[in-house]
């Protein structure tokens, strides 16, 4: 450090990178497990307020639908001012849709559930581009590595689910194929 550099100026890149990979791997794990039940709840509740469960798949659409807006949206945000406005804003969508999601539940509305779905899905699109978050800070010969880092907490936070079941003896043989 130069006497014309303040103590501020001076940051300890490897520790910056260490520590925003940890809030980038807990914020997956928790992201991925919250955002796949989101939708799983949305097709159930859009069952109950239909009565019927031909319409049951319209939600996982409309979120998917909205995923796929956000993605070019966040996408774009994210180019003109930078990864973390981007990620912010479409945290922050993916929030009021859940809000919206649990308001609809609590108001008994389908059109609010429906088009809750659709900004929810912003926190998929989300959730999927800060994976790539993981090699920013990464020195060239470790991004590859780094990135990867951030790919395996969604995965393994659904991975439990069939194993704490109430009858863990029987969940094999429901995988298996049968002639």
């Amino acid at each position: 450090m130069t006497a014309a550099q303040p103590a501020s100026a001076v940051v300890d890149a490897p520790a910056l990178h260490r520590r925003s990979l940890r809030v980038l791997m807990i914020s997956q794990l928790l992201g991925g497990a919250g955002l796949a039940a989101g939708v799983t709840v949305g097709a159930l509740l859009a069952e109950d307020m239909l009565g019927s469960t031909q319409l049951s798949g319209l939600p996982a659409g409309l979120f998917t639908l909205g995923s796929a807006g956000a993605a070019l949206l966040v996408g774009q945000l994210s180019q003109r001012s930078g990864r973390r406005p981007g990620l912010a804003a479409g945290y922050l969508a993916g929030a009021v849709g859940g809000a919206g999601v649990v308001a609809a539940a609590a108001l008994d509305n389908i059109w609010l559930l429906l088009i809750s779905l659709l900004v929810y899905g912003a926190g998929t699109a989300t959730n999927l581009q800060a994976r790539y978050a993981g090699a920013d800070l990464a020195p060239a010969e470790h991004r590859a590595r780094r990135s990867a880092a951030s790919w395996w907490p969604p995965p393994s936070a659904r991975s439990p689910g069939p194993t704490s079941s109430s009858r863990p003896a029987t969940w094999p043989s429901t995988w298996a194929c049968r002639p």
